[in-house]
């Protein structure tokens, strides 16, 4: 599995390149912190299962951004994206 952590906002050029890579790849799953939490609000995730956003409650609940349904809001952001980057990342892209 290819695991990236966006930071981002939208249309920002590290955003843009992250998109495209995981378009790009067939076994992916994102995990959005601090200001990546706002591409929750664009259409450029729709086209990935929501099971597959993984999205820190924190950082959601401090900017005033609901996840849409089906989308993981764990407790343990952190220590989830870290057993996923030991278990599963064959390759992390950070952005």
């Amino acid at each position: 599995m290819e695991i990236f952590f966006l930071t981002k906002p939208p249309r920002s050029d590290r955003t843009e390149l992250c998109l495209r890579l995981l378009q790009s790849s067939n076994d992916a799953a994102i995990y959005l912190a601090g200001d990546g939490i706002y591409n929750l609000l664009e259409d450029s995730l729709k086209a990935l299962p929501p099971e597959r956003i993984m999205v820190c409650k924190e950082d959601m609940q401090a900017r005033g951004v609901a996840a849409r349904e089906g989308v993981a809001v764990p407790d343990d952001f952190y220590e989830r994206l870290v057993e996923d980057l030991m278990r599963e990342g064959n390759r992390v892209y950070t952005f």
